[in-house]
């Protein structure tokens, strides 16, 4: 039996925009296999399809909205692999935006947290404290668990292998108080 992880919207959105042609079952195959994105599938296949006078200039406000959305672009090419090599200072950065605990920031980093117990929210802020996308970081924290190589040098006992627990853990475990744990875990600032 084959396991397979969740699919970002986002990789979802743009595969479909590659395959996409109008008058075709595209749109009905993408629906098929993806029935939780549906409502985007079909924005964006009317957005695709939308008939667009290419000889008319673009407004002032059109013109302000594609440089905006290409800066925003631009500052966000931060990849999972630039999330596996980024520096300690990084993650330890990201935690404290987010009023984390540093060993909270350090789980992160070590993808100790299990993905699965993140709000959406608080993934959204994580992933704009990394300057990263949400699937980006999903798809850094879905990879296996590593414990520090540091760490383990220094233990007087043999290292035991690094395991995923659920934020609330880590959160309580670190010795974050009942209201902030509930604060961070809807995601609320």
């Amino acid at each position: 039996m084959t396991i397979r992880s969740p699919i970002a919207s986002e990789d979802v959105m743009n595969a479909f925009a590659m395959d996409y042609e109008p008058g075709t079952d595209v749109l009905r195959r993408y629906l098929a296999d993806y029935p939780q994105f549906a409502t985007d599938l079909v924005d964006l296949a009317r957005e695709l399809s939308r008939q667009v006078d290419e000889d008319l200039p673009l407004s002032a406000d059109e013109l302000a909205a594609v440089s905006s959305k290409m800066g925003r672009l631009r500052d966000s090419v931060v990849t999972v692999e630039l999330l596996q090599s980024a520096p300690p200072k990084a993650f330890a950065k990201a935690a404290k935006e987010l009023g984390l605990p540093i060993q909270v920031g350090v789980a992160i980093r070590e993808r100790r947290v299990d993905s699965a117990t993140l709000s959406e929210r608080f993934l959204a802020r994580l992933a704009k404290a990394l300057n990263a996308s949400v699937s980006v970081v999903q798809s850094y924290l879905s990879l296996p668990a590593q414990a520090s190589a540091l760490r383990a040098n220094k233990s007087d006992d043999k290292p035991i292998a690094a395991e995923k627990v659920p934020l609330e853990r880590l959160l309580r475990d670190a010795g974050v108080d009942e209201n902030s744990i509930s604060r961070i875990l809807q995601g609320g600032d």
